[in-house]
């Protein structure tokens, strides 16, 4: 079928105003009116209307209160001159003011400090004087002089409002409002600040109440922490005194001047916090030296006031030590000493990291032994005294062993000499106490030891094998140069080597000789044997856990696995994170002792429930081990010999409910393993192990049960990998319904959320792993989806399990599983709850993967039989389009209604998906907000439809829908895509843009360009240089055309759908040419050679028929349901293929119309 093509016959449709980029306001944004001015009276209305419970009060106090605190972030310093409220000043006076309300006086103080960063990042000029600074000239000098003196006013007050705060939650947010100015303003504006600081909280100043005292210590910490995590700020060129600005890419010349001036602050800042080493080292050892030893805390005596002034005295000089040593830790990556023999800082460090090893040993006993005779006679004030002794003890001692990793990480050669002294201190401990008196510690006392030892094992410097790296590891430039220091060492130029070396120096000498010591032959080995008894082995709470709460149980083993290194909040984690450290710096030895003590443990009777708890903490570090044991280029486990030989017996045991709870364990442990081994069991053990694990999900014990059907998700899938039939897919399909029944069974046994997650998932993996093979189960399937159903509640979890059943079902099933009584049962109810946006957080919980699974409904359904069931749903797809939510997913869905219903469904939303196509495509036509130079962190993102700034992903979405919406209604769907359209094409002018947006940007065009040929000359009708515009937007369209990728070169199927592209952007160029003489005269001769060459590729080709290009577009479609029966939307997609003119049209008769345009110029 042919269409005629004689340049009479093209439709033309108005397109409404041209969009002229020179003089359209719509691709810039308004400039916000100024928020009015504020006062603490109207501040704090403000913030009493927002303690109000009705909507129409609290929500236009929040936006007020939002306004303000945005004026003085608007982008520039030419906004904040507008802007300028005096919000934080009115701030300070409601919470300096005694009598308000506290409750009124906390939120000024959160808001305060929240408001802070937005108006201390904008840098203001140094002078108000027109003559020193040239961006003056166009702004108040009397706002920026009134804004200095407002930042001034609060630097000065807030310190007075922390320190005589009563309250201590108020206080809390003063000291983060504090620590967000000491991120901007020191030391340039405040140099003073941690001097101040330090002043109160010295024990100098003993006239100053002890609370204010911690807490100057506390403040002083986070501003530390605040100084210490400061970002290099590039700076950009703003132009304040044009309306347009500079697109802020980085000049490669200007580097070495960037890098520059970003080094002399970072040294600036490091130099001016370093002021205060020497009084916090001194404090360190003054105040743990009374906390230690009690002495000096007051009058003890028999008198009670005197008593608890001592108490109190105590308590306090306690918590400053502890102060005193966190900030030290804040500090000392700041300390920086390149040279120790140079460097004069070198004798008082060393000093301090002596202290810190005494003070360790100190306090290193747990519980502790005794209560100093000073504090003995405190008993009446502290009833429980060597408790108390004990606790602040162990937080000195947490303290202290951060400090030293902070060191050991920032100055490893000065801390090298006390290496000898701590680590015995810490690793003793882990050899030689028993279980009991190791689980009665605190987790963070075991994290911080297990921590030490890792730092220490962890750091080059400390490793005897890679001395001669050192040196080497200072050549990095650029990482030197932002360091401050040359490429070849701390102090540039040519340098003595060897007067620099850390390997020559004897304290990193001894270290190292320790660290040997420590890794020695029967040592290692001990440590090993000591983190898998007595960190990784179940202990009694555990097992009496196992036996009343298995869910429970099983819950915390799952949360261990998943966080073992991030997270090492408990004494598994922290042994298990110990033990991969020893495992990455002695990989054979390592594996070599797990391997030797499962050996001994091998042949034991179930009797010995104390050598099966240790063999299942075996079995614990050879699946945390996992990676390094058959990983890493070298397998030192026979997985295959050690699966038939000890772990299948286990598998096969039948263990019931009076069965020891060691030996469950075990069996638990072993479907564990094999989970992490899986990919080292050969073809015919996998079977083997499927069926074992499978039967595991009947079993009496939960834990057992559950762990066996996490395993099967695993193994379901890890070998699903396009349409290839592997023999492990094979066993898998063999024993899935076995394995589908024990797991819908073990859905009813299971009572909390996390385990019928957990078997809800394997339920989807295996049907995704089977797809049409479960087809004669569908039924028992479905029967068993209605109680699910009715469990779920308002658990989200269990709700997005159920859309992943679901989704797998329909799409390897297709529309014989969408008609089942059963389903639709579950299926339509679950769409209505997971997309309904009226109910709190629904659309940010459950809407994407709701929008999925009515996706795949769409595809998959008849509409003989599922037609009045989506035309009920149309009304909640309305909704969420109105609301413009998950545009990527509910655009697709209205499409595939409107293949499906008819384009009828789309024109009641003409006006809205007008007007969202233009705002999603704002990430290729609009102007982005850039931040002012003093933005922190960029944020590409989506904010939504109405900011303008949207993904490429919503770009690609909203140009998909409009060329799919233009071939199933051209009329409609350029009345509605044309606006957006017509600014991407303008917006191309002079701008690259990603390749994918391009590519659909042109796709749409093409078709728009088919329907109105017109459509170039009305959108550049207002520019002063059509032509020029109009050559550019062409030549782009003709490059991206022609350009094909080495993927699709490979694949047949992929060049029909090009050539299909190809092709309709030929057709639409061709018309183009014979109804515009511009488009003629400035692209005729590139459109013409464009429209040979591919009637050259069809004619040469057999396979680019029509019969063949549609059922290449149509095998595009077939890809979201995977291997399922289509609904009726594949064989309406081909019907509308069929009839499309960028298809039907012939290229010859095109060329022939083009070549007689050309001609006739």
């Amino acid at each position: 079928m042919t269409t005629p093509f004689p340049p009479s016959t093209f439709p033309t449709m108005s397109l409404g105003t041209p969009a002229n980029p020179m003089t359209s306001s719509s691709n810039s944004i308004p400039p916000q009116p100024p928020p009015p001015p504020a006062d603490p009276s109207s501040v704090l209305t403000a913030i009493q209307c927002c303690s109000s419970h009705e909507p129409s009060v609290r929500r236009p106090a929040e936006e007020q209160l939002q306004q303000w605190e945005n004026s003085y972030s608007s982008g520039s310093l030419e906004g904040m001159m507008v802007h300028a409220t005096g919000y934080l000043t009115s701030l300070i006076s409601i919470i300096a003011e005694p009598s308000a309300n506290e409750n009124y006086r906390l939120l000024g103080a959160i808001l305060l400090k929240n408001g802070i960063p937005k108006a201390f990042s904008v840098p203001l000029p140094e002078s108000t004087s027109p003559n020193n600074n040239e961006e003056l000239s166009a702004v108040n000098h009397q706002t920026i002089a009134r804004l200095q003196q407002e930042r001034a006013n609060i630097r000065n007050q807030l310190p007075t409002l922390l320190f005589h705060e009563g309250s201590s939650t108020i206080a809390l947010h003063l000291q983060l409002a504090l620590s967000n100015i000491a991120l901007f303003d020191f030391p340039k504006h405040w140099p003073t600040l941690l001097e101040d600081l330090m002043g109160v909280a010295s024990p100098s100043s003993n006239q100053q109440p002890n609370m204010m005292r911690i807490r100057a210590i506390k403040t002083l910490r986070l501003c530390l922490q605040s100084i210490r995590q400061r970002k290099i700020i590039v700076p950009k060129n703003s132009n304040l005194g044009s309306a347009k600005r500079v697109n802020p890419m980085l000049n490669m010349r200007n580097l070495g001047s960037i890098i520059g001036k970003a080094v002399h602050e970072r040294k600036e800042v490091h130099s001016r916090a370093c002021s205060i080493f020497g009084a916090l080292a001194e404090g360190i050892v003054a105040h743990a030296q009374v906390a230690i030893s009690g002495t000096a805390v007051g009058n003890v005596g028999s008198n009670n006031n005197d008593n608890t002034a001592a108490a109190e005295c105590w308590q306090a000089e306690c918590l400053l030590a502890v102060g005193y040593i966190k900030c030290m830790t804040e500090l000392i990556p700041m300390v920086e000493i390149d040279n120790p023999s140079m460097d004069p800082r070198t004798p008082i460090a060393r000093q301090l990291l002596q202290s810190l090893a005494q003070i360790c040993d100190a306090v290193k006993a747990h519980p502790a032994p005794s209560v100093p005779p000073a504090l003995s006679s405190l008993t009446a004030i502290i009833p429980a005294i060597h408790q108390e002794y004990t606790m602040r003890m162990d937080k000195i001692y947490r303290a202290t062993l951060v400090c030293c990793i902070s060191s050991i990480r920032s100055l490893p050669q000065l801390f090298a000499s006390q290496i000898s002294h701590i680590l015995p201190t810490v690793v003793e401990p882990i050899l030689m106490s028993d279980t009991t008196v190791l689980q009665s510690m605190p987790v963070k006392r075991l994290m911080n030891m297990t921590g030490l030892v890792r730092s220490v094992l962890m750091c080059a410097m400390y490793d005897e094998k890679r001395r001669d790296s050192l040196l080497g590891g200072r050549k990095n430039a650029v990482l030197a140069a932002l360091m401050g220091k040359s490429a070849g060492g701390a102090t540039g130029g040519a340098v003595d080597n060897n007067a620099n070396n850390p390997s020559l120096d004897p304290g990193v000498i001894e270290a190292q000789n320790t660290i040997t010591a420590l890794l020695a032959e029967g040592t290692i080995e001990r440590i090993v044997e000591a983190l898998v008894g007595k960190f990784l082995r179940l202990h009694s709470e555990e097992m009496e856990e196992w036996e009343n709460d298995p869910e429970g149980r099983y819950e915390t083993d799952l949360a261990e696995k998943c966080s073992l290194l991030d997270a090492a909040d408990s004494p598994r984690h922290c042994g298990g994170a110990l033990l991969l450290t020893l495992m990455n710096r002695e990989t054979d030895r390592v594996a070599q002792t797990l391997l030797e003590l499962i050996r001994k443990l091998g042949s034991l009777q179930p009797e010995d429930v104390n050598g099966l708890l240790n063999r299942e903490a075996c079995y614990r570090s050879l699946e945390i081990c996992h990676a390094f044991i058959v990983g890493r280029g070298q397998r030192r486990l026979n997985f295959s010999e050690w699966f038939q030989a000890e772990l299948l017996p286990i598998l096969q045991s039948d263990l019931g409910e009076t069965s020891p709870v060691a030996m469950r364990a075990m069996q638990a442990r072993a479907v564990q393993v094999v989970q992490a081994y899986a990919t080292s069991l050969k073809p015919e053990e996998f079977g083997l192990a499927f069926q074992s694990v499978a039967r595991l999900i009947a079993a009496n014990d939960l834990v057992t049960a559950f762990s066996a059907a996490r395993c099967i998700s695993h193994l379901a899938l890890i070998h699903v990998k396009g349409t290839e039939e592997s023999i492990q897919l094979v066993s898998v399909r063999e024993h899935s319904v076995f394995a589908l029944g024990n797991a819908f069974a073990l859905a009813n046994r299971a009572e909390s959320e996390e385990c019928l997650r957990v078997t809800l998932m394997c339920v989807s993996a295996l049907v995704e792993a089977n797809g049409l093979y479960l087809q004669p189960v569908l039924q028992a399937i479905a029967e068993q989806l209605p109680s699910l159903w009715e469990r779920a509640g308002d658990s989200v979890p269990i709700h997005s399990c159920l859309l992943s059943v679901l989704n797998h079902l329909i799409m390897k099933m297709g529309y014989s599983t969408v008609e089942n009584s059963h389903v639709q049962t579950v299926l339509f109810p679950l769409l209505d709850y997971c997309t309904d946006i009226s109910i709190v957080n629904r659309a940010e919980t459950l809407l994407e993967d709701g929008l999925r699974l009515w996706l795949v409904v769409l595809v998959s359904s008849k509409l003989v039989t599922m037609g009045p069931s989506l035309t009920n749903m149309l009304p909640r797809l309305e909704m969420i389009v109105r609301a413009g939510l998950e545009p990527h997913l509910s655009l697709k869905v209205l499409q595939f209604n409107a293949i499906l219903l008819g384009p009828q469904v789309i024109e009641p939303l003409a006006p809205v998906l007008r007007e969202m196509l233009v705002n999603l495509t704002g990430c290729i036509h609009s102007e982005r907000k850039e931040g002012g130079d003093d933005a922190m962190d960029g944020d590409e993102k989506s904010k939504g439809t109405d900011s303008g700034v949207t993904t490429m992903r919503d770009a690609n979405a909203a140009l998909t829908f409009a060329h799919g919406l233009m071939q199933l209604s051209p009329d409609l769907g350029l009345s509605i895509s044309a606006p957006a359209i017509s600014k991407a094409i303008v917006s191309l002018t002079g701008k690259s843009k990603a390749a994918p947006l391009l590519e659909a940007t042109f796709l749409c065009f093409g078709r728009m360009l088919w329907m109105n040929p017109n459509s170039l000359d009305e959108i550049f009708a207002s520019d002063p240089n059509p032509d020029e515009k109009i050559a550019s937007v062409l030549s782009q369209w003709i490059a991206v055309v022609t350009s094909v990728s080495v993927v699709v070169m490979l694949s047949a199927q992929a060049q029909k759908v090009v050539f299909i592209d190809q092709k309709g952007a030929a057709l639409s160029l061709c018309s183009a040419v014979c109804r515009s003489p511009r488009v003629a005269r400035v692209a005729g001769h590139e459109v013409l050679n464009l429209t040979r060459r591919l009637l050259e590729l069809e004619s040469k080709s057999n396979g680019l028929g029509l019969d063949a290009l549609v059922e290449a577009a149509c095998g595009t479609t077939r890809k979201v349901v995977g291997d399922g029966p289509l609904g009726d939307s594949a064989a309406r997609t081909a019907e509308i293929l069929k009839s499309d003119p960028l298809l039907t049209v012939s290229l010859k008769e095109a060329l022939e119309n083009a070549e007689k345009a050309v001609a006739n110029l």
